[in-house]
């Protein structure tokens, strides 16, 4: 995919982060986990099953987001196949940007199917009246595997009590990594990283022996990934998701699930004041907030060390450079080494009815076979057997080079159904130990799915997303001389913008969340 949807592919891939859990040290592809069970029986015909009539044919629009890829024409013909057959539909899947998504939802425009999620505002959106409510009856007469799907499951689509949309069926952990070359590690006595002490270690050798190379080339929209490793090494959490850019966070550890100031706990002024060192020791760029290039280019063309990723993106990483530089010897080590692991809600990406749609019944059963029927599943998420990928006996898939149909680039992101997600062949070694380690450390949420509802505070949401920009970004990476200085200003600027408010609403919201639940 463009850059466009690169920051949301990033959250997106690392959904299939569960599903390897789901296979991790076994070999049943077809397991489950997390914290309840889902039905996954193979769908053979929705229509059938419940005696829905489906006599007339329609056609469906889809709207998902993606820049498309070569063979999306065609795998979107034998989808029509499929669906024509099952439940006498065709379905028009078109591509669209960033931009046309959120002018799409503003206009009204008649639709039957869109891709949703938290981070797109989702809960806002359906709010506005962007998305058709999905009632308890239609539900279990058009999409009857849905219906009985576990709570936790399908909480995140709901926002005021009603559906809106059909989340993912596949959870992500909000798991960070630590991407490093090995033979620098071996050249310099670097020993294995176990902290963000130890990742301090390997960027400082890098820093004093390879001088063509920045050992953590970070770019001017970066920041988030340093406060992330704050957040993810002292349980914190912003309210309804791990948001480490919000300048008020939860302690997962404290019982009143109560609210509090990032920038008035000590431990992040220690972070910070730990940052500014590292950036006058040389780990990255005197230029970093004017840096352009992105910390994976910059890995691939060996003039950064190390890179901060998720664990299917580390891999990504991973297949990719062990193919052209396997001298390097890339290897993985986790990130968040202390504390709990969160996840993200499964509205992390799902499906929604337009509002005007006038075939949402059919819409219904198309997601019921999108879901839960593996010919549907698999030849959307992975394309054509033997074209585009084969599986060999252990359940490992296998892409071939020149891959015209590559997995999560065709925005089929809505309907992963961690059942029939693969491990990719070439993955890092300890791949399956990492994402064993998510799971055993997985405290659940009970926010995971709080929506907090801007209406009365959107003009100091964004004014605080601003903020950060101009203010907590440059503290995060070590670029304001006096750290006790740059967070008093901050924070009066945090004042001033109305962060009292916000934290009164959320903290508002939060308790009545909590009480109804």
């Amino acid at each position: 995919m463009q850059r466009k949807w690169s920051r949301m592919g990033n959250v997106l891939v690392s959904i299939l982060a569960i599903a390897m859990i789901a296979i991790g040290c076994s070999k049943d592809t077809g397991s489950q986990t997390g914290s309840s069970s889902s039905p996954t029986p193979e769908v053979k015909s929705t229509a059938a099953a419940s005696g829905v009539d489906t006599s007339k044919k329609v056609e469906l629009s889809m709207y998902l987001p993606s820049d498309g890829t070569p063979d999306a024409k065609l795998i979107h013909e034998e989808l029509n196949k499929l669906t024509l057959k099952d439940i006498n539909a065709t379905v028009k899947i078109n591509f669209l940007s960033n931009d046309a998504y959120n002018l799409m939802l503003s206009s009204g425009e008649k639709f039957d199917l869109i891709f949703a999620a938290n981070y797109m505002n989702f809960a806002d959106n359906a709010r506005r009246g962007a998305f058709k409510e999905i009632t308890p009856a239609m539900l279990s007469t058009y999409a009857p595997i849905s219906a009985k799907e576990a709570k936790d499951k399908i909480a995140g689509g709901y926002v005021g009590g009603k559906m809106y949309a059909l989340p993912t069926l596949a959870a992500s952990f909000n798991y960070s990594t630590y991407v490093v070359r090995g033979d620098l590690m071996k050249k310099y006595n670097v020993p294995d990283i176990k902290s963000l002490d130890d990742f301090g270690v390997y960027l400082d050798a890098v820093a004093k022996n390879e001088k063509n190379m920045i050992p953590f080339n970070m770019g001017k929209n970066d920041a988030w990934m340093l406060c992330s490793l704050y957040f993810g090494n002292n349980d914190l959490m912003a309210p309804g998701a791990p948001n480490c850019t919000s300048p008020i966070a939860i302690n997962k550890n404290d019982a009143s699930l109560k609210l509090q100031y990032t920038f008035d706990l000590p431990e992040t002024t220690q972070f910070l004041k730990k940052m500014k060192q590292w950036k006058d020791n040389g780990y990255w760029s005197k230029n970093a907030l004017s840096n352009t290039v992105g910390l994976n280019d910059s890995f691939k063309n060996g003039k950064n060390a190390a890179l901060i990723s998720s664990i299917p993106g580390a891999n990504n990483i991973y297949n990719e450079v062990s193919k052209n530089h396997p001298e390097w010897d890339v290897k993985v080590y986790p990130a968040f080494t202390k504390g709990s692991i969160d996840r993200y809600s499964y509205m992390a990406g799902g499906m929604a009815i337009g509002a005007k749609s006038e075939n949402a019944e059919r819409a219904l059963m198309l997601l019921d076979l999108l879901r839960y029927n593996e010919s549907y599943n698999m030849l959307t998420q992975y394309g054509l057997k033997g074209t585009h990928y084969t599986v060999d006996d252990k359940g490992v898939i296998k892409f071939p080079i020149d891959n015209k149909y590559p997995p999560n680039a065709a925005g089929t992101w809505g309907w992963t159904n961690e059942a029939y997600t693969k491990v990719f062949d070439g993955s890092f070694p300890n791949y399956a130990a990492l994402t064993d380690d998510a799971k055993k450390r997985y405290k659940a949420n009970p926010l995971v799915d709080f929506a907090l509802n801007t209406k009365e505070i959107n003009d100091v949401s964004t004014n605080l997303s601003n903020l950060f920009a101009q203010y907590a970004g440059p503290l995060y990476m070590g670029f304001i001389d006096d750290v006790d200085d740059g967070i008093k200003v901050y924070k009066e600027n945090l004042k001033k913008a109305g962060v009292e408010k916000y934290m009164e609403v959320a903290q508002t919201q939060i308790n009545e969340y909590l009480k109804n639940k």
